[in-house]
């Protein structure tokens, strides 16, 4: 061993230690490959655009849902999120599967007609009932009304032609309505329009990314009058389809004809006019918008009319669509960090003949495919969605006003007790209502009759309205804690005349009465809220009948909980609906007292503005109906159970027979009729 390498010189220890120039040699040449190896592997396992890109210790990007700022119901509170987002804060909300079912999306509801095998008894009773009826049986004529896509379609409606179908006998008329959509859209809106006459409100259900299929059948033999003449279809769908907002909707919309045996036949109006904005010459839909509009019109009622019943659309759309969740004017700005909608929770829809109440309605509660939150109405929509409520006043009475020569106006207007300091009703409104009206007008057998008569009563009681608010605050600091309002009305018209027809004297009578109460409360600076809303009344004739109605009660209770980076949702939901009288007023028919219809909806859901939404939605449905012709629904349940997007139970009978998921506990639920009440 080589000493002089073992044990270092008096020189070498006076110095600091390092290596000699031998062991640098050997370093040296070490670190440069270590150095050369590294760089080589870190440019194969890296793109060439990330090598000069500096290390990301920032904290994880702020992510947001799209849908989280197009929820309507939470528009305020989740602006301040959306207004935070940048071009990378965005993310999608369902996780996009290779293939998967469009989602088939529906609303509970008695059909128009029962099938061959669902027909009322047994195939011999089913042969003594059609015995009763006129005639053989006729083949069905179909034909396809409209086949049309909507995409980027504001103030573009479909336009068509309707004619009436040759060398066809039919009594009874069902038009079918079938939508499809996929990508992300709102829900919209849809009118169908015959020329100036609107005779169906729709709205779409909201697409997902897989795409939904909804299809809606509905009797519109009432619109006979309209239907044996050639019509211009307008079918107005307003949509806009970009770069976030992705899906059209298809539209296909079909008419069945048919003649069933008649037992107790309707018998629709001669003469159908309209109350609208007359608009079909400029290939546009003729609703108004309340209140930028006034919906007045002076129709001319034939010379010979008896009878006329006026059937109303009207839905709050934009600022007007949660109207039942809103608070008076005073108090909109309760809670500085969350704005309230105001013009109170009220609304009247009066119809008025010359400037005096003929009528009323209370609208019923819509909630859309859209509206609260989503994920309550996939599967299973709200009641109405699909066929939004018509309200029918009788002004029958009034003919003799109406008949005596001179111009007559007749006007839709909305009414709402906005402020407490104002004591009544007032046109105060948000956008938009939007509202038309057609009259079904029955005519005497002689056609040169001139009806005359003398109106002996009309009293329209003063809106019996009451609102009580209360406003809590925190004794430790005094900011507001809590809003409570409760809010009543009532109200009552009653006209009686005396009409001269052919066949001599008759009373011509309408009745009407409602009572409604409402209890909200806020609470958490407004993010907690609770609505319970209930509306109850009668409405009476002389000769076709009464019905009574009851909205019992609407409860909704939502929370909004605000984060740092996400706000969370959360909804409960319970809508309830009553009616007794079988059929409705522009049948033409009397209103059978016989007929029942009741169902319950119950839902909640949670939803999360960068993570999703969950739900689940429970529906009861019964009617009882009085047997108008052997293909008639005279009994129709059904009990529906959806969570997740999909349904889990579903237990049905039409006519007695069970069609889906029956079971011993539907069995012991609705008896042997499969109806109770």
């Amino acid at each position: 061993m080589d000493s002089e390498k073992l044990i270092p010189t008096a020189a070498s220890s006076s110095r600091s230690r390092r290596p000699s120039v031998t062991t640098w040699r050997i370093i040296l040449p070490v670190l440069f490959f270590g150095v050369f190896l590294y760089t080589v592997v870190s440019l194969r396992s890296t793109p060439a655009t990330s090598a000069a890109t500096p290390i990301d210790v920032a904290p994880p990007a702020y992510a947001i849902l799209r849908e989280a700022c197009h929820l309507r119901f939470w528009k305020l509170r989740a602006l301040p999120y959306c207004e935070r987002a940048t071009a990378t804060s965005w993310t999608e909300g369902e996780e996009q599967e290779a293939e998967r079912a469009p989602l088939e999306v529906f609303q509970v509801h008695t059909p128009p007609r029962a099938t061959a095998k669902l027909l009322v008894g047994t195939p011999e009773e089913r042969a003594a009932v059609a015995a009763k009826g006129s005639g053989e049986k006729k083949e069905d004529c179909r034909s396809v009304l409209m086949q049309h896509t909507f995409g980027w379609s504001y103030g573009k409606p479909f336009i068509g032609e309707y004619t009436p179908p040759r060398d066809c006998e039919w009594k009874n008329v069902i038009f079918k309505l079938t939508m499809t959509s996929k990508g992300r859209q709102f829900d919209r809106l849809g009118h169908l329009y015959l020329g100036d006459i609107e005779v169906w409100r729709t709205s779409t259900a909201e697409p997902t990314w897989f795409g939904i299929v909804s299809s809606y059948s509905k009797d519109m033999t009432h619109l006979t009058a309209l239907l044996r003449q050639p019509q211009k279809i307008i079918f107005d769908l307003g949509n806009l389809v970009n770069d976030v907002y992705t899906g059209s909707f298809n539209v296909t919309l079909t008419a069945t004809y048919y003649s069933p045996a008649p037992l107790s036949p309707l018998q629709p109006a001669d003469v159908i006019l309209p109350i609208s904005a007359r608009r079909s010459g400029q290939d546009q839909p003729s609703h108004f918008f309340l209140p930028q509009e006034k919906a007045i019109s002076t129709p001319v009622i034939p010379a010979n009319a008896i009878r006329v019943v006026a059937s109303i659309s009207a839905s709050g759309n934009a600022d007007e669509e949660f109207w039942y969740t809103n608070v008076p004017n005073e108090y909109t700005h309760t809670f500085p960090d969350n704005g309230l909608s105001g013009h109170g929770p009220f609304r009247e829809l009066q119809l008025l003949i010359d400037g005096s109440l003929a009528g009323f309605v209370w609208p019923a509660i819509t909630v859309f495919t859209g509206g609260i939150v989503p994920s309550l109405w996939r599967p299973i929509v709200a009641p109405g969605s699909f066929d939004l409520p018509e309200y029918e006043i009788d002004i029958s009475p009034f003919l003799p006003v109406l008949l005596d020569g001179q111009n007559h106006t007749i006007e839709l207007a909305m009414f709402t007790h906005s402020s407490t300091a104002a004591g009544k009703i007032s046109r105060s409104l948000g956008n938009d209502w939007l509202v038309s009206a057609r009259l079904h007008i029955w005519t005497d057998p002689v056609p040169s009759w001139k009806t005359t008569g003398t109106l002996h009563q009309h009293y329209t009681s003063d809106l019996a309205i009451y609102m009580n608010p209360q406003l809590v605050q925190d004794p430790n600091n005094g900011s507001n804690s809590t809003l409570l309002l409760t809010h009543r009305a009532a109200r009552n018209v009653i006209a009686v005349s005396t009409l001269t027809t052919s066949a001599g004297n008759t009373t011509s009578t309408w009745i009407q009465g409602a009572h409604y109460d409402s209890l909200m409360r806020l609470t958490a600076g407004g993010n907690i809220q609770f609505v319970s809303t209930s509306t109850s009344g009668s409405e009476t004739t002389a000769h076709h009948g009464a019905r009574s109605y009851r909205h019992h009660p609407f409860i909704l209770e939502t929370t909004f909980i605000p984060s740092k980076d996400y706000f969370a949702l959360e909804a409960t939901i319970r809508l309830g609906e009553s009616t007794a009288g079988d059929g409705k007023w522009t049948d033409g028919v009397a209103i059978g007292s016989g007929g029942k219809m009741g169902t319950v909806v119950e839902g909640n859901a949670k939803w999360r503005s960068n993570g999703g939404a969950e739900g689940t939605t429970e529906q009861v449905f019964a009617e009882l109906r009085g047997l108008r012709d052997t293909e008639a629904v005279a009994s129709y349940g059904r009990r529906v159970v959806a969570t997740g997007g999909e349904v889990v139970e579903d237990w049905e009978k039409i006519n007695g027979v069970p069609v889906a998921g029956m079971s011993v506990q539907w069995k012991r639920m609705t008896g042997d009729s499969g109806m109770e009440f």
